[in-house]
């Protein structure tokens, strides 16, 4: 079967002069029809009697039936890092745990001390498998006496390094100990060494555990900032433990210079409504996130083919009709054209190609809808 591409048969008019039933028919006039269209550099497949014929009956273009793009949604989703700042999947996660003396203190019947460990193991956890973490405290050198305040604030404890070794780290928060000062700026500088250069702000986390400000002179909010705007790109998020407003506002403004968010906790049972809301909050609004985009993407390609078919289709049976009535015309009239039956094979490879490129285009559009499902499975997933 012949296959007319369509730029040819719509550019044909052009060259050639509109053949009817009482337009020429001699074999001189074809001869010379097919002269133009040779100077025009067109495809040589049927007379060009039979061509032109055909082009009065296809001077729309298909190609306002294909939709040039669809767009196809891929949400972004909340990681399960908490919810208090991170916007992008981790890739690297700090935590960071204050060992000053005063997280001996107690709330609600265990230590402050406890808590934080609680709270850094359900944060790491909850991580996907991939994200390399690391431990750090902060303060548990020395003492939190003035003869100890030197040994304290200038060390910087990496009990867990870099990796995705989820045992290691925990098996080292059990080393933690509350007995020093919260030299809060040296550990989120010491923090800040661990970490990678990036260019994407947000996949890398500092999470820092803490019931006070900084004691030994530091000042954590400008390196907060530093680290933030810096090479590594990485947010600091904070949970405090029973701070009064004072001590609260100063940790605020270190999350807010570091481009994450504060969290202060006045009891056990806060912490675990705070940490049961928030990933409740996460797993619900990633599960809309989801559901709609998926949603989306389906009415969206399934509108693009079927406004695509209805196209392709309408144009293929107007067509048909308008040409068949001509030719029936002709024939009542009583001057039959001669290439009746090549113009009906040529109109008729023209239409094999047109639902050929429907169906190619429907399978393009399937397929790229499938693959953004994929995408989204996989995101939703890694977000769990």
């Amino acid at each position: 079967m012949m296959v007319i591409p369509v730029r040819s048969l719509v550019g044909s008019t052009l060259a050639l002069t509109l053949i009817g039933c009482g337009g020429p028919s001699s074999d001189k006039s074809a001869a010379t029809d097919s002269d133009l269209v040779k100077s025009e550099g067109k495809a040589q497949t049927g007379s060009a009697e039979a061509r032109a014929y055909v082009a009065q009956f296809t001077k729309k273009d298909p190609e306002a039936c294909f939709k040039k793009d669809v767009a196809l949604q891929q949400p972004t989703l909340k990681g399960p890092a908490g919810a208090i700042g991170a916007r992008v999947p981790p890739t690297r996660v700090i935590v960071m745990i204050d060992g000053s003396g005063s997280m001996a203190g107690q709330m609600g019947g265990r230590t402050k001390l406890e808590l934080a460990r609680e709270a850094a193991l359900g944060f790491v956890d909850g991580l996907p498998a991939s994200v390399q973490t690391s431990l750090l405290v902060f303060g548990q050198q020395g003492n939190n006496s003035q003869a100890g305040k030197a040994k304290s604030c200038s060390t910087i404890d990496v009990l867990a390094p870099m990796s995705a070794d989820r045992g290691s780290l925990r098996t080292a928060l059990g080393q933690v100990r509350a007995v020093g000062w919260t030299p809060l700026a040296a550990g989120l500088g010491r923090a800040e060494a661990l970490l990678a250069a990036s260019t994407t702000r947000g996949e890398q986390v500092i999470y820092v555990v803490s019931d006070g400000e900084e004691t030994c002179g530091g000042d954590p909010v400008d390196v907060a900032r530093r680290i933030n705007g810096g090479r590594t790109r990485a947010i600091i998020n904070v949970i405090g433990f029973n701070l009064p407003s004072g001590e609260a506002a100063k940790l605020t403004a270190v999350a807010r210079a570091g481009g994450g968010g504060f969290v202060n906790l006045s009891n056990e049972a806060e912490l675990e409504r705070s940490a049961q809301v928030r990933e409740w909050m996460r797993r619900s609004d990633n599960h809309v996130a989801t559901w709609t985009a998926t949603s989306d993407n389906h009415v969206a390609t399934s509108s693009a083919i079927s406004d695509t078919h209805v196209c392709i289709s309408g144009l293929i049976s107007e067509e048909h009709v308008a040409m068949s009535s001509d030719l029936s015309d002709c024939q009542v009239a009583g001057r039959p054209l001669s290439f009746a039956e090549e113009a009906r094979a040529l109109l008729e490879a023209r239409h094999d190609e047109l639902r050929a490129r429907d169906e190619a285009y429907r399978a393009e559009l399937t397929n790229a809808e499938a693959g953004a499902k994929r995408n989204i499975d996989s995101a939703a997933n890694a977000n769990r």
